[in-house]
């Protein structure tokens, strides 16, 4: 996301924040807040896993392109079937009090380096 955005394919995006949900970390809603070139992902509030995933993210520029990173994160949905990655390429959040298992969010999964 952040060479994405760092392109100027979108049009010059200033600022963007949302809440979003991993597939390979069902406890925990993220939070992603960009301003500039600088991105951040980070864990927000704990979830029940039966809620449904989401994701809400806002993108704050001029002359913005919409149709084109809604359908880059389109891409990024898991669809009906789908089962999860077995690779996790976030880096673990400190979700204490979140997660019984806080100490290794996703102990199933192989981390990528």
């Amino acid at each position: 996301m952040t060479e994405e955005l760092d392109t100027g394919i979108y049009g010059p995006i200033l600022r963007s924040k949302g809440f979003f949900t991993l597939a390979s970390r069902p406890r925990v809603t993220g939070l992603c807040s960009q301003a500039g070139s600088v991105v951040r992902f980070e864990p927000s509030t704990a979830r029940e896993t039966e809620s449904p995933e989401a994701q809400d993210l806002v993108f704050i520029g001029t002359d913005l392109n919409a149709d084109a990173p809604q359908a880059a994160l389109g891409d990024c949905l898991m669809a009906d079937g789908d089962s999860a990655s077995t690779v996790d390429l976030f880096p673990a959040w400190e979700t204490y009090g979140i997660d019984d298992a806080c100490e290794d969010e996703h102990p199933a999964l192989e981390r990528s380096a």
